[in-house]
């Protein structure tokens, strides 16, 4: 669990000590003692102080969800993309929801926990990274639903978080529904057309309603082997950089993939670095960061015993140069924040400051940070401070970002944003060593 010195606590809750002090007189918020009796706070203390402040103590909850078909790291996206977002504006999130289940399924358990929370008058916000993401049909009457009760829904758009193939599924079936219920139907053929491929006709998605007990096989991940529920597997590859996983509906595709014999291996999708024109820049810079924790998962804080690590590779003049730590009790945000700064430092060195250079990001944190949003300008104006007023998270290592970047030709440095999944092998190779230290 995270601890915090009085002064630290008093920063992130934006008081001054000697209000900290009072209220642990009067009990308001009662300090923990350490050997040396001196204050200290947890965590959890400063959660659920924050979440004591929300609009009429209601909460503020991130919700995800992806289709059964979808791959789990989407599930896995959203969530850092909405946290990233939270943390960036001092939004305090109180609880992570989230289904795997389609957009036009009523029934979703987490889903109608949230309406009735919001029913209830318990929800302030709730966050999610599309519209379709809360439903796919009827989004204005839920929005609306909230607003009567109080609460919002706040649409964070990103890109890539609504595949076609989902919603593909999705049509199908409401056909195969549909088909179930006017028997004629079933004699003609539906076909639907993505900018790819014909999709199955209604027969097929017959057949499909007939579904086998899924099947997950862990090719890279914290314990590699089949797995025969989400919740398991999930376990595995929640967190861990480039893990690669896929769900089957046999045991035996499932050993194929792991080549666990000798019959040839379901074809998976590899690895596809970015198409980069190297010869505009004088450098190439990848950076990433990475926590086996607690914290990457619903609900989860990191521990000060939780593995996090950093990693970059500077690309330049044909030659490879690259560094990364070890660190322990590091969220995942820090770590990217601390790659990109550490290769900066490494640029600076190198004399490359003022030269062209394309940075590969795994962090749309980072990269919203130093381009785009650019929070890091707003954050700086407003005396590090976020548009809530609170203190900046990671405040000193971004303070220290902004003395880097300034030492560098801001017009000649072109970023690139990348799926952790898509980020360099050797960099992915990097992290994974340090945290098995």
């Amino acid at each position: 669990m995270k601890e915090y010195k009085i002064g630290e606590a008093a920063e992130i809750l934006n008081v001054s000590v000697a209000t900290l002090q009072r209220w642990d007189r009067e009990g308001k918020l009662k300090a923990l003692r350490n050997a040396s009796n001196r204050r200290y706070y947890t965590q959890e203390q400063i959660n659920a102080y924050q979440s004591a402040q929300n609009k009429d103590g209601r909460e503020n909850v991130i919700y995800t969800r992806v289709s059964a078909s979808s791959p789990a790291t989407d599930l896995t996206r959203q969530e850092n993309f909405l946290t990233d977002y939270c943390n960036a504006n001092g939004i305090t999130v109180n609880e992570y929801l989230s289904d795997i289940a389609s957009g036009l399924d009523y029934g979703r358990p987490e889903w109608n926990q949230l309406l009735q929370k919001v029913e209830d008058g318990k929800i302030n916000k709730i966050y999610v990274s599309q519209a379709d993401r809360f439903t796919r049909s009827n989004f204005d009457w839920f929005a609306n639903f909230c607003k009567r009760h109080g609460s919002e829904i706040v649409v964070i758009n990103t890109p890539a978080t609504s595949p076609s193939q989902e919603l593909l599924d999705d049509l199908i079936s409401v056909i195969n529904d549909y088909s179930t219920r006017l028997p004629g139907l079933r004699r003609y053929k539906a076909e639907i057309r993505s900018d790819k491929s014909l999709i199955d006709s209604v027969e097929t998605a017959d057949q499909r309603e007939v579904k086998q007990q899924k099947v997950y096989a862990v090719r890279r991940g914290r314990q590699p082997g089949i797995y025969y529920s989400w919740p398991e597997a999930d376990r595995q590859v929640n967190g861990f950089p480039g893990a690669e996983f896929m769900s089957f509906g046999s045991e035996q595709e499932a050993m194929n993939y792991l080549n666990m014999n000798q019959v040839p291996a379901r074809e998976t999708k590899t690895k596809q670095e970015p198409d980069i024109n190297r010869d505009a820049y004088s450098a190439v810079i990848y950076t990433s960061g990475a926590c086996r924790s607690t914290g990457t998962h619903r609900g989860g804080h990191v521990k000060d015993t939780d593995k996090a690590a950093w990693a970059y590779l500077i690309e330049s003049d044909g030659k490879k140069l690259s560094d990364s730590a070890l660190r322990l009790g590091a969220t995942n945000n820090e770590m990217e924040v601390t790659a990109f700064l550490e290769s900066l430092k490494k640029l600076e060195e190198l004399g490359l400051t003022q030269q062209p250079l394309l940075f590969v990001l795994t962090s749309q944190y980072v990269l919203n940070s130093v381009q785009g949003p650019a929070w890091l300008k707003s954050w700086k104006k407003r005396d590090w401070k976020t548009a809530n007023g609170k203190p900046v998270v990671n405040r000193e290592i971004w303070q220290e970002v902004d003395r880097e970047l300034a030492k560098f030709d801001m017009s000649k440095l072109d970023f690139k944003w990348v799926k952790s999944a898509s980020v360099n092998d050797f960099v992915d190779s990097l992290l994974n060593k340090r945290m098995d230290e």
